[in-house]
């Protein structure tokens, strides 16, 4: 069996930014929740972490045979969307950022798989020209906490995901139910690509680029197994890298 090697970025931690980040060092570290190496451990693929090595992108993109663009607690920077009224909630990781959206550009054009999650679906978007809310609260009004009210291991509530997608010909079912903890989503939806799932307030969940082998973003965090949906979309992605 052959175990292929998904390049994940790690986070990035600095008391500059994040005071509380000297629990573990006074100075910046780079950290990864477990389970993105977990479940693709289980699904037969080796998580592989990787520092901003701006330089190392074109040895990445030739020794890796898939992407994971992961989630963490920070924002996009609103100008990357052509943005400049930043709203009083942002909070940026530029660094991160920058390394993220160049590896992903660089990754897209070689038709190696690539999943967005949280985050990195995000960034999708922002790649292929679409926009965000910069605040879902304030800017999309809706009965859905789309903040995290209850554990990653628990559904928070439920999308449609839409027929003639790959994702639903994946699933072969029209709802799931799917963790959520996310400050920003999709607001304009980036060129070329196909909204795939949409929660019951109408916000924008997964994407897809259906002229890509394998280019998918989602909303919440498969990474936890929640129920046949991530299973599925992880083994999709594992047995395509």
């Amino acid at each position: 069996m052959s175990f292929p090697l998904i390049a994940i970025p790690l986070d990035y931690l600095d008391k500059d930014v994040e005071p509380k980040a000297t629990w573990y060092s006074q100075y910046p570290w780079y950290a990864v929740r477990h389970r993105y190496h977990d479940s693709l451990a289980e699904l037969g693929a080796i998580a592989c972490f990787i520092g901003y090595e701006h330089s190392l992108i074109p040895e990445y993109v030739k020794k890796f045979d898939g992407l994971i663009i992961a989630g963490g607690h920070f924002d996009h920077d609103p100008e990357l969307y052509g943005q400049h009224d930043i709203h009083s909630t942002i909070k940026r990781k530029s660094n991160r950022c920058r390394f993220e959206k160049e590896l992903l550009e660089a990754f897209l054009p070689t038709k190696k798989p690539v999943l967005g999650i949280c985050g990195g679906h995000q960034l999708i978007n922002i790649l292929y020209g679409g926009t965000l809310y910069q605040d879902v609260p304030s800017q999309h009004k809706s009965d859905i906490k789309h903040t995290q009210t209850v554990p990653p291991t628990e559904a928070a509530h439920s999308v449609e995901i839409i027929l003639g997608t790959k994702l639903h010909g994946w699933y072969q079912q029209d709802t799931a139910g799917v963790n959520s903890s996310h400050h920003q989503a999709i607001d304009q939806l980036g060129k070329g690509l196909v909204a795939n799932a949409v929660s019951e307030d109408d916000l924008i969940e997964g994407i897809e680029d259906p002229n890509h082998p394998f280019c998918v973003g989602v909303q919440w965090h498969p990474e936890y197994l929640l129920g046949p949906l991530d299973r599925l979309l992880l083994q999709q992605f594992v047995a395509a890298c």
